[in-house]
């Protein structure tokens, strides 16, 4: 599909009154939503926890979710790992309990892969996963885990207490979120820590509207102006902020948190698209670079204590 036919789409759903539902049944019609996409996708979140597990111990944790998204692959991994208590926070209630439980099976068919990519025992795994067996709604299948699924809900205000928190995460989501509130969600991030949590983001850079599409570039929407970014783009259904990781990365830092590990990806095609690619003047404060910078991933700290890195 043509990048601008994806935009113009997104934008007429954001502007109907049931225009969540249409999206959904629209991604249900793609083949989203069901065990095989959940199979496909535990990858990532197991590399998300590789890469987090030498800054923090999952068994027994408490953890607050930023984003549980249409299919809770994250939320459930972080389950299996350990996890005694999960609040996740989602600013629409997207997830139903069919596909919860499709994502379940999902996972069931992956416990080979879980259990060496998790280095946890299969029976581990399984026995964890099988307490979601028969859950009628979603409140019970989500209190057998000990999960709170606060949707709508506001990650920036969960309620908890102070320093109660061991890790904060987010995977795929503060790049859909607007400015002022992500700076919002960093100082409830700092408040709810404990002193020795970690928070950790998993920041997608790229235009979202790209896709598989590997004749466009993955900076290709850094040429719009922001007047019609903000016009199509910055809505309820397909929000997308456009920051770059350093914009991110001093956000982070206003807020008090210190950069203990980071991941970075560039593709060297951006980089050499943006020789030649006119870029709106919001930009440009950016390096090349910086711009071509398409994945990030950070783990925070709020113990000044620990050096940088």
């Amino acid at each position: 599909m043509h990048w601008r036919n994806k935009v113009y789409i997104q934008f007429v759903l954001a502007h109907l009154p049931q225009g969540e539902k249409v999206n959904f049944l629209l991604q249900k019609m793609n083949g989203r939503h069901n065990s095989q996409e959940a199979k496909g996708r535990i990858g990532k979140p197991i590399e998300n926890v590789k890469f987090i597990r030498p800054h923090l111990n999952f068994e027994g944790s408490r953890v607050v979710e930023i984003g549980t998204g249409w299919l809770p692959v994250n939320t459930l991994v972080l389950y299996l790992c350990g996890a005694k208590e999960i609040h996740t926070y989602d600013h629409v209630r997207h997830l139903r309990l069919e596909v919860a439980q499709t994502a379940v099976e999902g996972l069931k068919g992956e416990v080979a892969a879980l259990s060496d990519g998790l280095s946890l025992p299969k029976d581990v795994i399984l026995k964890r996963l099988s307490v979601f067996d028969g859950a009628r709604d979603l409140e019970t299948f989500f209190k057998r885990a000990n999960i709170n699924y606060v949707a709508p809900g506001d990650a920036s205000k969960t309620g908890l207490a102070a320093n109660s928190i061991d890790l904060v995460y987010s995977y795929a989501v503060l790049e859909h979120i607007p400015e002022d509130a992500i700076d919002a969600i960093n100082v409830e991030v700092a408040r709810v820590l404990k002193p020795a949590g970690v928070a950790y983001h998993g920041i997608g850079l790229h235009d979202h509207y790209v896709s598989a599409d590997k004749t466009i570039s993955k900076v290709n929407f850094l040429q719009y102006s922001e007047a019609w970014w903000k016009f199509f783009v910055k809505n309820k259904i397909s929000y997308h902020n456009r920051l770059r990781e350093k914009d991110f990365i001093e956000r982070f830092e206003k807020s008090g948190a210190r950069i203990t590990a980071r991941l970075s990806k560039t593709d060297p095609r951006d980089l050499e698209a943006l020789k030649t690619m006119r870029i709106d003047p919001r930009f440009s404060r950016f390096t090349p670079e910086e711009l071509a910078v398409t994945g990030s991933e950070v783990i925070l700290t709020y113990r000044p204590d620990l050096p940088m890195q």
